[in-house]
């Protein structure tokens, strides 16, 4: 039988699921789909956005390798994207153990609320209250590292505008790193586990720490992937901090790729290069996620176990 007629016929059949389906397949297309791709064919023009386009070919990709800008953005994003990934997938996780083992069910409860409190707050309003906390002289985060001793007494230093200081300030950016979607995500890994699991190691005089390492992190594994891969893939094209705290300074100190496309669309109106910065940066987040997919067995690299 003709393998397109068989495909025509079980549309045909199910024509009102298609039916049903057909407009969100059209606004993903519209939305998600079409932007793209209007990204990609406006990489190969010199454009602002209005007017004429003049058909340039790969000269805008070409000029990526030799600009210092995009070169130096593309290391501060690798240097920020570490201990953030590390940050967002363990910290959330440690916060979990920690609530999961709480004796008192009354407490842990509270504690699971609590968590999430943060995230009724917009994060623009939690941006400006860490800019609060890192303000030279009189901030929170000044006086405790005169506290220990870091800074001299008396000594005022600009966070957000020293080049020695801003890498390491936007990286302390949100302590205690403890999302609330991503503990309560951790601690259903945690209910799942089975008791007689959990009974047994106790039974086998597994502590705590040994338990975690053997039974808890193990079971977890599809948790801590997940959060792995799509930290990864946001921490890429993330420029949040750049638009609401430092504007990418002090000089170019906290551009990264998103942020550099975003000030050439937007305020030199060089759509076209920044068309192939969005397009050089896709495929940055398509080899990262091919990597992670293989080194976390996930997706097409997953091995299936044979019976």
């Amino acid at each position: 039988m003709n393998k397109s007629n068989s495909i025509f016929r079980q549309i045909k059949k199910n024509r009102m699921a298609y039916l049903f389906i057909f407009p969100l397949i059209f606004v993903t297309v519209v939305f998600a789909y079409y932007p793209a791709f209007s990204g990609l064919f406006n990489s190969l023009f010199i454009s602002s956005g209005t007017g004429e386009r003049v058909f340039v070919g790969v000269s805008n990709y070409a000029e990526l390798f030799n600009d210092e800008i995009f070169l130096n953005s593309l290391l501060t994003m690798v240097i920020l994207l570490i201990p953030r990934l590390l940050i967002g997938v363990f910290m959330p996780l440690l916060m979990a153990e920690l609530i999961f083992n709480t004796k008192n069910k009354k407490l842990q409860s509270f504690y699971r609320i609590a968590v999430l409190i943060p995230m009724i707050a917009p994060g623009v309003v939690g941006m400006l209250i860490w800019q609060n906390i890192f303000e030279p002289a009189t901030g929170l985060y000044s006086q405790l590292l005169t506290a220990i001793g870091i800074l001299k007494k008396g000594q005022v230093v600009d966070f957000l505008n020293d080049p020695n200081w801003v890498i390491s300030t936007v990286i302390i950016l949100g302590f205690p790193w403890t999302n609330g979607t991503s503990i309560l995500i951790y601690i259903s890994g945690l209910n799942a586990i089975s008791n007689d699991v959990v009974e047994a190691s106790r039974l086998d005089n597994c502590g705590t720490w040994k338990r975690i390492r053997k039974i808890d992190l193990p079971l977890l594994k599809g948790q801590m992937r997940y959060f792995f891969i799509f930290g990864l893939i946001g921490l890429l094209q993330d420029y949040s901090i750049q638009i609401i705290l430092t504007n990418g300074g002090p000089g170019y100190s906290t551009y990264v790729p998103g942020w550099y496309m975003y000030r050439l669309a937007f305020t030199s109106g060089r759509y076209g290069y920044a068309s192939a910065i969005g397009t050089f940066l896709f495929i940055i987040i398509f080899i990262f996620s091919l990597i992670s997919f293989k080194i976390m067995n996930y997706g097409p690299f997953e091995k299936t176990k044979s019976i």
